[in-house]
């Protein structure tokens, strides 16, 4: 790497030489090869304008466009914003999961409380990110767009890797989030997001040139990456026409935890061309790497759907089982449900399980309020477990709590029932042999090993 001459920058205003130490301190990389036939690949140029003779590493894009499978998403208007894209395990950002995002044309991704709260964002505020915003957001190149002159597009792709074979690009995710933080990773949902030829915004004269750049989201479930990679050469909006020169890079939980990129306290000349500079967490100009969760310790939603991917059809093993008595009098007399005060949390709630399993060790579990009627039961493929003692020892029950409680979605709970089988009473027939009702009376310890 050539040596840093300030003096051959007199000639330029105090501004620049400070702009030019900042960028021989932060430009320094080594070179890096691709790891893998997708990678973002590294190409060997000189930066210029920024007063450094050395080459640096410069990342390119990931693949993108039609030919990659990526959808294309353009409105022919001064804002829009993209479809909600709704991750099955969550994004954890911030201390908390995040159900729903969505990108805009102005540089920005959004995370929602609701899918209906859908707005465009047009302009960063002036000041940046400071900690106390009440909407989640990525900033990855935030400033006014205008696709409505027929210029630019946006194309995005999910990926989902939670039971599949990972792409070359997922992978290539994993490599760099292993190698620049040092951390195992393994993705399980990512998505991938690029702003193609975005023209700027402008009230008067035309502002000149267009900025291509890409942001990539990952997550394992627990820990959440994103990814920011400019385009060498192509962020060339013509700043000096824009009305306020405000771009913002960073981010913004909705909960506590931000970060404004050290870039965007720069002069204009500097902060819109982030692909001549190296960037945050990397050694490559033109990639930025930033951890996004901080205190996510726990995802029922991927437990659940890890317990999912891992079990059988239920016509394997549920033939035989028999529909729940509509009310726990009625179970209580027949013979072939036994009751059991353990393993349910709520105190309000009894349960019946059928007393002996079927051929194939399943069994059913049904639920009664503390008005003795029926409220839910469903088929087990481990009869056995439903009979244990200590709710943390009952495995079925743990399931169902992680899926259609814990996890706090109803799309989770109905994949549940698809792989544990909802059971109603109707169709209920008292067996011919019963139980008096003396005998029915349980005592203190009974349904208990």
């Amino acid at each position: 790497m050539g040596t840093w001459r300030p003096r051959a920058w007199a000639f330029v205003g105090c501004w620049m030489w400070i702009l030019c130490a900042l960028q021989h301190d932060i430009g320094a990389g080594s070179e890096q090869e691709s790891t893998a036939p997708v990678s973002a690949g590294i190409s060997e140029a000189t930066a210029s304008g920024m007063g450094q003779s050395a080459t640096l590493a410069a990342v390119s894009l990931y693949p993108y466009g039609a030919k990659e499978n990526d959808k294309e998403y353009v409105e022919r208007s001064v804002d829009f914003n993209s479809p909600i894209f709704k991750p099955e395990i969550g994004f954890p950002f911030g201390k908390k999961l995040r159900d729903f995002l969505y990108f805009t044309d102005n540089g920005l991704i959004i995370f929602p409380a609701l899918a209906s709260d859908v707005f465009p964002y047009p302009s960063p505020p002036p000041g940046g990110f400071n900690g106390r915003e009440k909407v989640p957001m990525v900033a990855v190149f935030w400033d006014n767009a205008d696709f409505s002159k027929g210029v630019g597009t946006t194309f995005y792709q999910e990926f989902l890797t939670l039971n599949s074979a990972k792409h070359p690009l997922v992978r290539d995710v994993e490599a760099k989030i292993q190698r620049y933080l040092r951390t195992p990773y393994s993705a399980k949902w990512t998505l991938k997001i690029t702003w193609e030829k975005a023209p700027a915004y402008s009230t008067q004269e035309p502002v000149g040139g267009t900025n291509t750049y890409q942001a990539v989201l990952t997550t394992d479930g627990l820990e959440s990456y994103a990814l920011r990679l400019y385009q060498e050469g192509s962020m060339q909006w013509d700043y000096t026409k824009l009305a306020a020169t405000d771009v913002l890079v960073g981010y913004s939980s909705g909960d506590g935890l931000y970060r404004n990129d050290d870039l965007t306290r720069w002069p204009p000349a500097a902060k819109y061309r982030p692909d001549q500079f190296r960037g945050d967490g990397t050694d490559l100009r033109g990639l930025w790497l930033s951890r996004l969760e901080s205190r996510v310790r726990v995802n029922y939603r991927t437990r659940c759907l890890d317990w999912v991917n891992m079990q059988h059809d239920p016509a394997v093993w549920n033939k035989d089982l028999p529909p729940c008595p509509c009310s726990l009098p009625r179970g209580a007399l027949d013979h072939r449900y036994s009751r059991s005060s353990a393993g349910m949390a709520d105190a309000r709630v009894t349960m019946l399980f059928t007393s002996s399993p079927n051929q194939s060790g399943a069994g059913a579990r049904c639920l009664y309020n503390s008005r003795n009627e029926f409220v839910d039961g469903w088929q087990e493929r481990s009869w056995k477990h439903s009979r244990q003692a200590s709710p943390s020892r009952d495995s079925e029950l743990k399931m169902h709590d992680w899926c259609c409680h814990l996890a706090g979605s109803p799309q989770l709970c109905a994949k549940y029932s698809q792989k544990r089988p909802k059971v109603g009473c109707a169709g209920y027939r008292r067996s011919k042999q019963t139980t008096s009702s003396e005998e029915a009376e349980p005592s203190s310890g009974e349904g208990r090993d």
